[in-house]
């Protein structure tokens, strides 16, 4: 019967995890499969609960803020500010005028609509040619596109 329970809660703790990316359901199914383990051993509920909760614990205290921070980084650096994308460079067309971030508008790029905002902050007419020069999230920033080769 407990072997069910822990299998249950490690099923639970997957699921949950698989739903919020805490990595809190993932530390609560590790104790989950070490008290697995231990009912397997013949040990009483008591025991069980109190290797689950310990196991629990410890690892979401020593282990989740190590995986939280590696799990955090991003090789492009500081995504609190725009940066480059696999879209900078790319070349689009005005679709709805494009101004500064309080009037953004839509370019297309290759059949796809984007939301967009001017570096400069100067509008952008409908029809115009751009460039993407930096993203945020999935705001593209852009700039006229210079007729001159």
């Amino acid at each position: 019967m407990a072997v069910a329970f822990w299998v249950i809660i490690m099923v639970v703790s997957g699921l949950a995890e698989l739903h919020t990316n805490a990595l809190a359901g993932l530390f609560v199914g590790l104790g989950a499969a070490v008290a697995f383990v231990v009912a397997l051993g013949g040990a009483s509920f008591p025991v069980q609960a109190v290797v689950w909760l310990g196991v629990s614990a410890v690892t979401m205290a020593f282990l989740r803020p190590i995986a939280l921070r590696r799990l955090n980084r991003h090789p492009a650096g500081d995504l609190a500010h725009p940066v480059d994308s696999a879209l900078t460079g790319q070349f689009g067309v005005v679709e709805d005028e494009v101004g500064d971030e309080v009037h953004p508008g839509r370019i297309k790029i290759r059949g796809e609509s984007w939301r967009a905002i001017t570096d400069s902050g100067a509008p952008i007419a409908v029809a115009t040619p751009v460039v993407v020069t930096r993203a945020f999230g999935t705001t593209l920033y852009v700039a006229p596109r210079s007729t001159t080769p």
